[in-house]
């Protein structure tokens, strides 16, 4: 069957990558910028070098791949694409390249014939530095290997907001405040893979993004574990479900979190 043990092969895929990180971390050489991505975003020699490990990792899988990642955009295995592999293989350079410990992995598998950001079969990200693995198959959600049974709520008060309007800052500080019971902090830890997987899961109350360039492959993890635990995860728009896996694209917003923050929209509207 197409797409059984996906969840197995991308939780030993990004832990991979993780492990060739934190090997080659502290390399100065590392940090030099080499030109830009696929998707028009500065390109370090360690983007190229964990994308090319990614890719030689997914050729080994057995299957027939069309491969859509950050610096080389789209890449096939085998003779034809059966399976998406949409992956940021180093989510976070920059911090990364600074010694700042938010660093992540993400590898998310699509149907060729389903080719929608919003019904991924199988994915996983890793937490480079914290050794942890967030990973999903078509049901459940694993904490390294161990399953997640429902959402999980750990009253945080973050609200991890990305924008270009300095307004909204100010506008969700008291959207939370006046919605949660608890106090509310802001935080941009600088890998959104990371922080939207964060959200999915309860760690993180808010996700906020509605600059025009979060690309598909930074949350797709994210989306994938918001929508097994019945999260909360939207966009701004009502286009999220238009979103494709097979390609680079740029989402205008997305929203994901605790389910209390379903208002978000209108309250902004306001």
């Amino acid at each position: 069957m197409i797409g059984e043990g996906l969840e197995k092969i991308a939780f030993t895929i990004v832990g991979e990558i993780a492990g060739y990180l934190r090997d080659l971390y502290g390399l100065v050489e590392l940090s030099k910028v080499v030109g830009r991505g696929a998707s028009g975003d500065t390109t370090r020699r360690i983007d190229a070098l964990a994308e090319d490990y990614a890719i030689e990792l997914l050729k080994n899988t057995g299957y027939n791949l069309l491969v859509v990642s950050e610096e080389k955009g789209i890449v096939r295995i085998g003779n034809r694409s059966e399976i998406i592999a949409l992956m940021d293989p180093l989510d976070g350079s920059l911090n990364y390249t600074l010694g700042i410990p938010a660093v992540s992995v993400s590898l998310v598998f699509y149907s060729i014939d389903n080719p929608y950001l919003i019904n991924p079969l199988a994915g996983a990200v890793a937490n480079v530095f914290l050794r942890e693995i967030i990973s999903f198959d078509g049901e459940r959600v694993y904490l390294n290997k161990n399953p997640i049974h429902g959402y999980m709520s750990s009253r945080s008060g973050i609200a991890v907001v990305y924008t270009r309007n300095p307004d909204i800052f100010p506008l969700i500080h008291k959207f939370m405040s006046g919605t949660f019971e608890y106090p509310t902090r802001l935080r941009v830890l600088g890998s959104a893979a990371l922080e939207s997987v964060y959200a999915g899961l309860g760690r993180i109350d808010l996700f906020f993004h509605n600059t025009g360039r979060l690309r598909n492959l930074d949350v797709a993890g994210g989306i994938g574990v918001a929508r097994r635990l019945s999260a909360q995860v939207f966009d701004l728009e009502g286009m999220l479900y238009t979103y494709r896996a097979d390609r680079i694209e740029f989402l205008k917003s997305l929203v994901i979190g605790e389910p209390r923050i379903a208002s978000i929209r209108k309250y902004l509207e306001k």
